[in-house]
C-alpha cells in the first residue's frame, strides 16, 4: 500500500550502504500536519534525491516494508516539487 504526503524535507543524509552493500539514503521530512518520518531510499531509488535540497517543499510517495532488516521500513517511491 503506498501512501502520499506533502511537506518539507529537512533533511538529507549522506549514502550509506547496508551490510550487503545496497546503497540507502535517509532524509528527514516533516508533514503538512506537523509529524516528522524517516523515510529511506533504496538502491537505484537514491538517485531521485539528487535533485532536492532541505527546504523544498515536495508531495513524497511512500510505503511501509514489513521487512526491518533493510534499514527503516519506510520507503521512497517517488519525489516531486510542488
Amino acid at each position: 500500500m503506498s501512501f502520499k504526503a506533502t511537506g518539507i524535507i529537512i533533511e538529507i543524509g549522506d549514502i550509506k550502504a547496508t551490510k550487503r552493500g545496497t546503497a540507502v539514503q535517509q532524509i528527514h521530512f516533516e508533514q503538512e500536519n506537523g509529524q516528522i518520518i524517516y523515510p529511506s531510499a533504496i538502491g537505484p531509488k537514491v538517485e531521485i534525491l539528487e535533485n532536492f535540497l532541505p527546504g523544498d517543499v515536495v508531495e513524497l510517495e511512500f510505503y511501509i516494508n514489513g521487512s526491518k532488516g533493510v534499514y527503516n521500513n519506510v520507503m521512497i517511491e517517488k519525489v516531486s516539487l510542488i
